[in-house]
């Protein structure tokens, strides 16, 4: 389930393209140890890039999209992308619901920054008058 608007997904997928991973799925695929220190790293840094290994690939049975889909699944976190054997994970420090309660006030308020601007037609033969008038 995507939680997250495509245009917020773009914006941590540019910002995170070129972390380094600091998780690897091995051999013992999704062990519970593999998936408790992805827990760990996305609670203390929101953002985790993961590899997958090739023994990763032959245990558990399934492609890659698959594995990177069942790792978010299994930590509640959003999968932001996945490219090669690395994917992006997301998840907010604070909570689902707080995070998505503050992003869903932002996008009220820049909706309301965003009305359509008045377009005024400058009549130049009125403005001359009435410049005129005031000169006088």
């Amino acid at each position: 389930m995507k939680r997250l608007p495509g245009k917020v997904r773009r914006s941590i997928r540019a910002r995170y393209y070129d972390i380094e991973p600091r998780a690897w799925i091995g051999k013992k695929g999704l062990a519970e140890s593999v998936i408790e220190e992805i827990n760990t790293q996305l609670e203390k840094d929101g953002v985790l890039k993961v590899e997958i290994r090739k023994g990763a690939l032959i245990s558990t049975g399934l492609d890659r999209k698959r594995l990177a889909e069942r790792v978010a699944e299994l930590t509640d976190s959003e999968l932001i992308e996945v490219r090669g054997k690395r994917f992006i994970l997301f998840k907010p420090r604070e909570g689902w619901e707080k995070y998505l309660r503050r992003l869903e006030r932002k996008g009220r308020a820049e909706r309301r920054e965003e009305r359509p601007v008045q377009k005024v037609r400058l009549d130049i033969a009125n403005f001359r008058k009435k410049f005129k008038k005031g000169r006088d």
